[in-house]
């Protein structure tokens, strides 16, 4: 009997640190900008995401990850753009606007999404009404949605996952406020985890700026687990602070703003237009709640499968472009990531587990 129980110990301390408590687990996957509609110029062209829509279908775009969503517990997307029937308030001092009827939120439940980040600099294209019907076709298809102060409480197996999220423009004046509520919310017992998705950074720039470095790190010391960035709309890198896993840029996902896909190299010969990174993070828990640690998976994928033409289905790449995705990644990375594990389906990154470290606060 000894020697089974010599054995048993023997496995355990062969898994991650942290992981032998983990009793309950929650998987995440997150997706790069998302604009489901076209500007009011180019709606009526041929290639414009709206008349693809109406030619190929409501699961079209995201057609190619489907089943990946549909794994998982929940997924989220950065919806930027407005959700109208009428482009009634439209600010026409901005020179990207961003609008899709309100039936096309029906993409989001028939392919596995349930949760929109409204945190962005497109969300007010059509000022407080269009922003309101936005959320009217979610709440009518029961898609959740949190967006600056509005956080949303997501619930599997009595584990409760704060999501919060804030904007540029806005971060300044909601920041403190955000940090209180996340020591509270972590202090009260009123969330297990907290993950904050952040639309910030330089547009176009292979690598993170300072902002973006003291941001993440400031929503780790008040609470947050995970950190999610959007708004480069191209992929950057990935940071570890305090055991929690910082994503700078996602980059693109379905994005129907633009009927072209730049393929050319911004500043940088690693980092195009065309790369977007899909991010799962299997956060674990033990029994009673407490947060154990985390494991992320990476999925290499081109944003449109014509480029230099946009067509608005983003797929999932492996072997070379699986390769060119991830040295962007690399590129704006400080430690070394591991290789593209091949898949007939969804390639991907393994990265390492992260078990839990004693919490570290600001006063």
């Amino acid at each position: 009997m000894k020697r089974i129980w010599a054995w048993i110990l023997s496995l355990l301390l062969l898994l991650p640190p942290g992981l032998v408590r983990a009793e309950k687990t929650v998987l995440l996957t997150f997706t790069g900008d998302c604009t489901l509609g076209s500007t009011e110029s180019t709606r009526g062209r041929e290639d414009s995401f709206d008349s693809l829509i109406d030619l190929n279908g409501m699961d079209y775009p995201f057609r190619h990850f489907k089943e990946l969503f549909s794994r998982d517990d929940c997924t989220v997307i950065n919806l930027e753009g407005v959700l109208s029937d009428v482009p009634a308030q439209e600010n026409r001092t901005k020179v990207y606007r961003f609008r899709g009827p309100t039936a096309f939120v029906d993409m989001l439940p028939m392919n596995s999404i349930e949760g929109a980040c409204l945190a962005n600099n497109h969300t007010s294209d059509y000022g407080a009404a269009g922003l309101k019907r936005t959320i009217e076709a979610l709440e009518a298809r029961n898609i959740f949605w949190f967006r600056i102060r509005d956080t949303y409480i997501y619930e599997k197996d009595g584990i409760r996952i704060a999501f919060f999220s804030v904007d540029s423009a806005n971060i300044y004046n909601n920041i403190e406020a955000m940090r209180r509520e996340m020591r509270r919310m972590k202090s009260e017992k009123l969330a297990d985890a907290i993950v904050v998705l952040v639309h910030t950074g330089t547009e176009y720039d292979a690598k993170r700026n300072e902002g973006q470095e003291r941001t993440s790190a400031s929503f780790i010391k008040n609470g947050a687990d995970l950190v999610i960035m959007h708004h480069p709309h191209v992929v950057q890198g990935i940071d570890i602070v305090s055991n929690r896993t910082v994503c700078y840029s996602l980059g693109n996902f379905v994005f129907g703003g633009n009927s072209e896909v730049r393929t050319e190299p911004y500043r940088t010969r690693f980092v195009t237009a065309l790369y977007t990174l899909v991010v799962q993070a299997e956060l674990h828990f033990t029994d009673d709640g407490e947060y154990a640690g985390q494991q992320l998976y990476l999925y290499p994928g081109f944003i449109s499968g014509s480029a230099p033409k946009n067509d608005y289905q983003p797929r999932p790449v492996g072997g070379e472009d699986a390769a060119l995705v991830m040295e962007a990644v690399q590129y704006d990375t400080n430690f070394e990531l591991p290789g593209v594990t091949p898949d007939a389906e969804y390639p991907r990154v393994v990265m390492p587990y992260l078990p839990a470290e004693p919490e570290k606060t600001e006063p």
